[in-house]
């Protein structure tokens, strides 16, 4: 999408320029200083935004607990996040965060989600319901199969995808098509522009 943009500053200014020099009878000087001004200002709505999300993660991430139960078999091990693995079963008690996305195994418990949702009322949590990392598990314990870990967990890209962000991809794909038609026509109307009768022929 950025090339496409630029191909048409590029373009603009050098006509604008030419005209300037008498070359031309046209000049779009306020057309690429508006395609600048918007593109400028874009750029700057779409940083605000991702800075804006890179902050909510953070303050997400935040949430987390610094280790985690994990059980084998019989046993329980703390240990640190960074360890755990998908699939992994993990014990929640009450008062305790839940260190990972995943899925109730065995137990049932009231679990605060209002860091998430903003709802201040508990949520009743069974064996096959999901649980959200960082939530707090009251009344009850839990044991959770991880199904989300780390980066999977805390990026961009699990935000989801809006028609927003697939623009780009869109543009790539038009590039090779749009790219020598544009050519084309600049050549054809550069043509029209020198022919001594002024017009195309």
């Amino acid at each position: 999408m950025m090339t496409l943009i630029s191909l048409a500053i590029v373009v603009a200014f050098g006509t604008s320029l030419a005209a300037t020099f008498g070359l031309f009878e046209i000049d779009v000087w306020w057309e690429v200083a508006s395609l600048i001004t918007i593109m400028v200002l874009g750029h700057w709505l779409e940083m605000r935004a991702i800075s804006q999300a890179r902050g909510a993660l953070n303050a997400l991430a935040a949430l987390l607990p610094d280790t985690a139960e994990r059980i084998n078999g019989t046993d329980t091990r703390s240990v640190p996040l960074s360890e755990l693995r998908v699939g992994d079963i993990v014990l929640v008690r009450p008062g305790a965060r839940v260190p990972a996305d995943g899925i109730v195994a065995e137990g049932s418990a009231d679990v605060d989600e209002s860091m998430i949702t903003g709802e201040s009322k508990t949520v009743s949590k069974v064996a096959g319901a999901r649980v959200v990392a960082g939530t707090v598990a009251s009344g009850g314990s839990l044991r959770v199969s991880i199904t989300a870990i780390g980066t999977k967990l805390l990026s961009l890209e699990s935000c989801g995808s809006s028609p927003l962000r697939r623009l780009p991809g869109l543009a790539r794909k038009l590039l090779p098509t749009v790219r020598p038609r544009s050519f084309s026509t600049w050549r054809s109307y550069l043509a029209g522009l020198l022919l001594p009768t002024g017009g195309f022929r």
